[in-house]
């Protein structure tokens, strides 16, 4: 399968900060996207709509 081209908009303080991880970690901000996207998607197959749950009432524990 050939790679796909997507198109996103970030809010500003979320790509500042991603920018900034990227930096500490060594790895482009795509590069951080990418794997982001793909745990998502392997945490939906294995646990279904439930992992919204975090992600849309995250808590700072």
């Amino acid at each position: 399968m050939d790679d796909a081209r997507l198109s996103v908009y970030l809010p500003a303080n979320l790509k500042v900060d991603l920018d900034k991880m990227g930096q500490e970690v060594g790895l482009k901000t795509n590069q951080l996207v990418v794997m982001a996207l793909h745990s998502l998607v392997r945490n939906y197959d294995k646990k279904g709509s439930f992992i919204f749950v975090d992600l849309l009432n995250p808590s700072d524990k």
